[in-house]
């Protein structure tokens, strides 16, 4: 099937004679395919339907034209681009999304290093890694994230050390209408306004990543200078969230997950076995939001530690942004939990070539 200069997946389309000529034919789109076109819901309250209604009615959207090409095997479908949700060439409305099939993950970033010493005659090397275990079922994605290291010196009479932690255990699932995710399970506060920490409860945030490529936010970088060839940990109150290695000289990383936000540990590892430690904080400023459009985040739950144990209250957290016109957004939120109470509220502008301001 080909929607204006778009191709969607092999699709079964049989042909029936109309009701009103038995000599002619005519493609019938099914209910089910009509869920594939992306069109607007003022689109859909338009259409009508024969054969015992399980066939559109073409013609009950103006300018919609359908041609079938039975040598190639090809239905062709011309729709005017004012019904149509929006597309691009490298994304599809969510009327057009699957669930994926049942499966199981394995995600893993593995990292070595290897030392000799010539004139002590030892060597050392050491290995680690993080990734996640998963498996998906239906809309659900079930996970948990773990991280390893493996360390080894030979000479120094000291015992190989190793050492495997879970993380992190939580499912979450797309809500495609919400424009969101809902997570369940250990996770960390996701806040462009307060300070972040790690809880077990719920949260539901808008996604960004459902939206066109060129619709996103931009993700954080984290920069820095290494000394020799370095490997760069970047982690969140003990998690490992991104290991690569760098070699000697400024060094740029661009490529950190979206999603990620608060306060992060950076620490550069040199050659010689000498450590650079420092921080940065991705969420300094609350983001400014694209005219029309709201994010949002709610998440509730009990404070914990890295062992999995209370670390305060039931709390409740939410906030939002608000685009009110071109350059101008509206954001704020608030936490409760306990005798701790905090609410904040203000106003996002874009000064253009000057940057932006927030009061």
């Amino acid at each position: 099937m080909h929607i204006n200069k778009q191709t969607l997946t092999d699709q079964l389309v049989t042909f029936y004679p109309p009701d009103n000529d038995d000599k002619s034919s005519e493609a019938c789109i099914t209910p089910q395919l009509v869920e594939q076109l992306g069109l607007k819901e003022s689109a859909l309250l338009k259409l009508t339907w024969w054969h015992q209604n399980q066939c559109l009615v073409i013609s009950s959207l103006e300018g919609m034209e359908v041609r079938g090409d039975l040598g190639a095997a090809a239905l062709y479908l011309n729709i005017p681009q004012a019904y149509l949700e929006y597309t691009a060439e490298n994304w599809d409305p969510p009327s057009r999304w699957d669930e994926g099939i049942p499966g199981l993950l394995l995600d893993y970033n593995l990292n070595g290093q290897g030392q000799r010493q010539q004139k002590q005659s030892t060597q050392s090397y050491n290995l680690s890694g993080n990734g996640t275990l998963g498996g998906n079922i239906g809309a659900w994605r079930l996970r948990a994230d773990w991280q390893s290291h493996l360390d080894h010196q030979s000479g120094s009479g000291e015992p190989t050390q190793t050492n495997w932690e879970w993380s992190r255990y939580y499912v979450y699932r797309a809500l495609p209408k919400l424009g969101a995710k809902l997570t369940m399970g250990e996770d960390f506060l996701n806040s462009d306004i307060f300070d972040s920490f790690r809880f077990a409860g719920a949260s539901l945030v808008s996604d960004d990543n459902m939206l066109p490529p060129n619709l996103r936010g931009y993700a954080p970088e984290v920069v820095g200078i290494a000394r020799s060839n370095a490997k760069v940990i970047i982690s969140q109150q003990g998690r490992v969230l991104y290991e690569t290695q760098v070699a000697s000289g400024p060094f740029r990383i661009q490529d950190i997950n979206d999603a990620v936000s608060g306060l992060l540990d950076v620490r550069v590892e040199e050659q010689d076995g000498s450590v650079q430690e420092f921080r940065m904080d991705t969420a300094s400023i609350p983001y400014l939001t694209r005219p029309g459009s709201v994010r949002y985040k709610v998440m509730a739950g009990r404070p914990t530690d890295w062992q999995r144990h209370s670390n305060g209250p039931i709390f409740g957290s939410g906030e939002f942004s608000w685009g009110v016109s071109n350059g101008w957004s509206l954001y704020g939120g608030g936490v409760a939990g306990g005798e701790y109470n905090a609410l904040a509220l203000g106003v996002g502008r874009d000064l253009m070539m000057f940057g932006g301001a927030v009061v």
